[in-house]
């Protein structure tokens, strides 16, 4: 699954700026982070969207793909027990849940892919 630009909505996004709590592609990211020295200086993290990415058992049948994490229950759930589980009542009907879209952040890289240490700020 792709993420798409927060600002132009048209690119897929290459990087998530963390100030901002934006994804953004890279033309996008250049626009935005050389306004001035405050915002260029913003850690942004590289996303990789992996072909070969194998989403993760539903943590309650363990038989089809979790795509729903449930920050209260701290759990991984397919569509069919996020709703069997979820709309038992009025309190599981309003725990956090969050789409997994198996885009991977890299943490671990430092510069961007033609080479410009741009994406950890000091």
């Amino acid at each position: 699954m792709r993420i798409q630009c927060n600002l132009c909505e048209a690119a897929v996004a290459k990087v998530l700026c963390c100030a901002d709590e934006a994804a953004l592609c890279l033309e996008c990211d250049e626009k935005v982070h050389a306004a001035n020295k405050l915002v260029s200086e913003h850690q942004r993290l590289p996303l990789f969207s992996s072909s070969s990415f194998q989403m993760p058992k539903c943590d309650i049948c363990q038989e089809i793909s979790g795509f729903f994490f449930c920050l209260q229950d701290r759990a991984l759930l397919c569509r069919k027990c996020d709703v069997a589980i979820h709309t038992v009542n009025s309190v599981v009907s309003c725990h956090q849940r969050f789409l997994l879209t198996g885009v991977e952040v890299d943490v671990g890289t430092k510069t961007d892919t033609t080479g410009a240490s741009c994406f950890n700020a000091k």
